[in-house]
């Protein structure tokens, strides 16, 4: 048991030695490829962001742009309704002057008929009361009546026209 009290263990070497080579080895050909897939990754998911962030930007204007056309189509329809409402009552107004003007011409016409049928009337009570008198004074003539006579004929002519009204 005499030796040395620092002896040197090779098996430490060579796991240090193998370490630093597995570490290498990793380095070489896992580390880059993983580092690349890490770096395509991050890529990927910045580009999916990005995008991501401009549709939501093209959402948000294309809401703007529907919300704008929304009123413009409230603000049109409005227009119409008021000019429908304005249209409807200026035909109203203008069927109602017609139907005023039409009730006048009826008024006016009957007005006319009553007026001619009155004169008509007259006429024909002034007729019928010539044809009488003349009808009275025939028979006055020919009976050569006293005055009592004339009287009784004279009661009776205005008997007739009586009835005949």
């Amino acid at each position: 048991m005499g030796g040395n009290p620092i002896q040197f263990d090779w098996t430490l070497v060579a796991t240090i030695i193998s370490f630093l080579l597995l570490v290498w080895l990793l380095k070489a050909k896992a580390w880059g490829p993983l580092m690349k897939v890490m770096e395509e990754r991050r890529t990927h998911i910045e580009s999916m962001l990005s995008q991501a962030e401009n549709e939501r930007i093209q959402a948000e204007q294309i809401k703007r742009e529907y919300q704008e056309e929304m009123r413009k189509a409230r603000q049109e329809a409005q227009e119409v309704i008021a000019k429908a409402t304005k249209v409807s009552e200026q035909r109203a107004a203008e069927i109602l002057a017609e139907s005023h003007e039409e009730a006048e011409k009826i008024k006016k016409s009957a007005l006319v008929d009553i007026e001619r049928e009155r004169d008509r009337a007259i006429s024909e009570v002034k007729a019928q009361v010539a044809d009488l008198s003349v009808l009275v004074a025939e028979k006055i003539i020919r009976q050569k009546l006293d005055l009592k006579g004339q009287g009784n004929l004279i009661e009776q002519f205005i008997q007739e026209v009586g009835e005949m009204q």
